[in-house]
């Protein structure tokens, strides 16, 4: 189940919104310290990979110089050590692995390529990892966080603090149901974002010695 989002949410997409105070976040709950608040740490906790996992998207990105979106689908493995991938399988087969050791871009021979230069992109990708992972220390770190539940639903809305990554992320909206991401939309300007839709998910997942070697360093 995926939470609608409310007026308020779509409100943080949206810089001049923003600027005009906590007032318009109703009825969204601010949350200053996730780890530390028991309406919501054991959401954060949950949501924390801790065994390897593996699912699949769909990924559309909307510009507004195209008529439609560009769609992209692909799978994500993570692995709590070694980071995480992101398997694009069309419309172009790559992949983008991040670690401790930064981002790095492989091409369907294996061969690693430069990241991508960028800024929004390099911004949604810096985001869209932190949500991922839901480093809880890093998500305080960088975002001001909101959210709202209903029951086992929830909407949870990420509003970058930094000023530089601010200037190519609006907000980050995610939503699931337990400890399952379902979407995930990234709003890098008011007429520009990206809406993934998460589905498929399996946790425990034995990666056999390729995958280790293809998506992982």
């Amino acid at each position: 189940m995926r939470l609608p989002l409310s007026l308020a949410l779509l409100c943080l997409a949206s810089p001049a919104v923003l600027r005009a105070g906590p007032p318009l976040l109703s009825p969204a709950t601010a949350i200053p310290d996730p780890a530390h608040n028991p309406a919501w740490n054991g959401l954060f906790s949950g949501l924390a990979p801790r065994e390897t996992r593996e699912s699949f998207f769909e990924e559309r990105r909307t510009f507004p110089f195209r008529r439609n979106p560009v769609v992209l689908t692909g799978e994500i493995r993570i692995a709590p050590g070694r980071g995480l991938s992101l398997h694009y399988l069309t419309p172009e087969s790559r992949v983008l692995i991040v670690d401790g050791r930064g981002l790095l871009m492989r091409d369907d021979l294996g061969r690693d390529l430069p990241a991508p230069a960028d800024a929004r992109a390099q911004a949604a990708i810096t985001a869209l990892v932190d949500i991922l992972r839901f480093d809880v220390a890093e998500l305080q770190r960088n975002f001001d966080v909101h959210g709202i539940r209903d029951g086992a639903a929830w909407t949870l809305a990420f509003v970058p603090r930094d000023k530089a990554l601010a200037e190519n992320l609006t907000a980050l909206i995610v939503s699931g149901d337990h400890d399952n991401v379902s979407a995930i939309e990234l709003f890098t300007s008011p007429r520009q974002h990206i809406d993934i839709i998460v589905h498929g998910a399996r946790k425990n997942v034995a990666f056999t010695a390729g995958e280790w070697a293809r998506y992982f360093r």
